[in-house]
């Protein structure tokens, strides 16, 4: 946003030239699918259901 042109390190075949313009995507919101809730939901019970074996183990 300065205007100043930087050189790219490495072997790049193209180099940033005044006049170039550069293009930066903004970020998309992340939506939360079914799927990624069924699946922190079963790593949740699953842990869940360690923590009570073993409380019950322990009590024995």
């Amino acid at each position: 946003m300065n205007g100043e042109v930087t050189r790219v390190k490495g072997n790049a075949k193209k180099q940033i030239e005044p006049g170039c313009e550069i293009i930066v995507p903004s970020k998309s919101k992340k939506r939360t699918n079914v799927g990624e809730i069924l699946g922190y939901a079963t790593s949740f019970s699953s842990l869940g259901m360690m923590i009570a074996s073993i409380a019950n183990l322990i009590k024995k």
